[in-house]
């Protein structure tokens, strides 16, 4: 059986978009981008060192790396 390739979700600040988990599987990773603009639903944007980025936009700037 071939390894299933893990990857990080890195936030546009370069951080793990989540505390508790940090390895997802390739089809993971569009829900978890998903799940993480949710969080921020309620302020409309996320806030971020390089300032605000829409939630529809803030895919664009994660970051997908293998584990």
């Amino acid at each position: 059986m071939p390894k299933v390739q893990k990857f990080r979700i890195l936030s546009p600040d370069g951080f793990d978009i989540r505390m508790d988990k940090a390895n997802y599987t390739e089809k993971q990773v569009p829900q978890e981008l998903e799940n993480f603009a949710k969080r921020y639903e309620r302020q409309g944007y996320y806030s971020s060192n390089r300032g605000r980025i829409p939630l529809e936009d803030i895919a664009d700037y994660c970051s997908v790396v293998p584990c």
